[in-house]
């Protein structure tokens, strides 16, 4: 299966290496860009939105290279905004 090895941050469109050493945030599971220390939780809850489908989108292409339970937190927030 396919594995980016670099991943772009949502925030400064940056590529940045992902590894094993790569910082997540503790809140949405994102990888912390090193350049500009943002993740997941630095975008509104729309453009959060956009990034997960994407994410959810290309999660077959990744297999089981991606767990996506990881920004379980975050989903669930934005499900629960899409209730109001």
């Amino acid at each position: 299966m396919c594995s980016p090895k670099k991943v772009c941050c949502f925030v400064c469109y940056k590529n940045f290496p992902k590894s094993v050493k790569s910082q997540r945030c503790k809140t949405c599971g994102d990888f912390k860009c090193p350049l500009c220390k943002s993740c997941l939780c630095d975008l509104t809850v729309g453009e959060q939105r956009v990034a997960l489908a994407m994410m959810r989108t290309y999660k077959p292409i990744l297999g089981n290279d991606y767990d996506f339970s990881v920004h379980g937190a975050i989903e669930k927030r934005i499900k629960a905004s899409l209730k109001k």
